[in-house]
């Protein structure tokens, strides 16, 4: 039998090994739980917390309404129908001076400008005087006329009085032959010399009309005419004015009042400008696209309002040194003389090239931020937002690039609610 003070310090030593132990066991515990990961709240397993983007990006782009929030909304679709898109090309384009309608005007002669008629940039029309030089051919022309002209008269009045001497002598002497004192052969004699004096008589004043068809011609080369007043030689014109052969717009002058010119250079250079030429700039990326014989409209801030059409005739083989681009032309009535030289401006080109697009309504048309999208209608009350990529503007809407095709339904009336409606999803904090 155990004394009972050996009893009492033998249980307190197994008491004391008891809460070591659960000690240890709580320690152990305690690190076990550490190294393993907390559970997901709410996770299932073998299931993902997350969803897939495309998923949620379906799930926020349909958009289902009610039966009664449709009919409130006014929401009405329509299929898509392709249109013929004739592709354009946009550039630029300057107007310039028909080279085959712009002329030059020298003067005949080397002489003094007495007078100047016309300034930089005035119409002019054909037959106009746009100034006088001083000129000394004139002057001799007119010299040599009025010579010969008196000395022709001076023959002419000598040989009118020979012819009546010839004619007085061929009387008598037919008067003697009728008498029996002259014999026939003097008679013929005298004959004889008054025709030879009609001839000459005649030769004399043919020359004289030659002699002013001749100074006419010659003058008619200066410009001036042979008048009456000028054959008594009392006063001898010598001013030749320079006359425009054609009309047309003066764009550029060499002349200036007292200037002493010669027949070499051009004083005036007119352009008829009732049609200009476009030349219009082509890059490279668009040359295969663009040919002879198709369209252009040309327009100017310069002209609001107004357009220009004609017709490419020539595309430049070559590009430019400089510039690394080519030139197409092409040839504008212009009858009013709206279009001037050096304006710049607008080329549309109507290429031959064409494609079948998407025809969007601007109804059905919706823009948030940089997205540009429409509806189209899945099902009944069932609508998917669409991105889609405009091209140029037609009639009341718009040629999809991308983005939709031919025969989908999209929503043309309501979009604007279906949009407030999609717009409440991607925002829910501010409902």
């Amino acid at each position: 039998m155990i004394p009972d003070a050996m009893a009492g310090k033998m249980l307190e030593a197994q008491s004391r090994k008891l809460v070591l132990l659960l000690f240890c066991l709580c320690f152990l515990a305690a690190c076990g739980n550490k190294n393993s990961a907390p559970e997901s709240k709410g996770s299932l397993p073998g299931l993902s917390n997350e969803a897939p983007s495309s998923q949620a990006n379906a799930a926020t782009d349909l958009i289902v309404l009610s039966e009664t929030a449709s009919r409130n909304a006014n929401v009405g679709a329509e299929p898509l129908r392709l249109m013929k898109y004739q592709q354009d090309i946009k550039t630029t384009g300057e107007i310039k001076a028909d080279e085959n309608r712009v002329f030059h005007i020298n003067s005949m002669v080397a002489g003094r400008v007495l007078k100047d008629r016309v300034n930089l940039g005035d119409v002019i029309k054909q037959g106009q005087v746009l100034a006088l030089v001083q000129n000394i051919e004139v002057a001799r022309i007119y010299g040599d006329y009025v010579h010969q002209k008196h000395q022709n008269e001076v023959q002419i009045r000598q040989i009118i009085s020979k012819m009546e001497l010839a004619r007085t002598n061929l009387d008598r002497f037919s008067q003697l032959l009728k008498e029996g004192i002259a014999p026939e052969k003097d008679v013929q004699n005298a004959q004889n010399a008054y025709d030879q004096l009609d001839i000459e008589l005649k030769g004399v004043r043919e020359h004289q009309t030659h002699l002013v068809s001749e100074t006419q011609a010659l003058l008619s080369a200066y410009g001036k005419t042979l008048r009456a007043a000028d054959e008594d030689g009392s006063k001898i014109d010598n001013v030749s004015p320079m006359i425009a052969p054609r009309g047309g717009v003066v764009i550029k002058k060499n002349i200036t009042l007292g200037d002493v010119v010669n027949s070499t250079e051009p004083l005036y250079v007119v352009a008829d400008l009732s049609s200009v030429w476009l030349d219009i700039t082509i890059y490279d990326k668009d040359l295969t696209n663009i040919h002879v014989g198709e369209t252009v409209n040309f327009s100017s801030d310069s002209l609001p309002g107004q357009s220009f059409a004609g017709v490419i005739n020539y595309i430049q083989p070559l590009a430019g040194d400089s510039t690394r681009t080519f030139i197409a032309r092409a040839s504008l009535t212009n009858p009013a003389f709206a279009l001037k030289p050096g304006m710049f401006g607008t080329a549309l080109i109507h290429t031959s090239k064409s494609e079948n697009l998407p025809y969007i309504k601007d109804s059905a048309v919706q823009r948030y931020g940089e997205e540009t999208f429409v509806f189209e209608e899945v099902s009944h009350d069932r609508y998917r937002k669409r991105n889609v990529v405009l091209g140029d503007r037609i009639l009341d809407g718009y040629l999809a690039k991308s983005g939709v095709s031919d025969g989908e339904r999209i929503v043309v009336n309501g979009s604007l609610a279906l949009k407030a409606e999609l717009l409440k999803r991607l925002n829910p904090e501010q409902e």
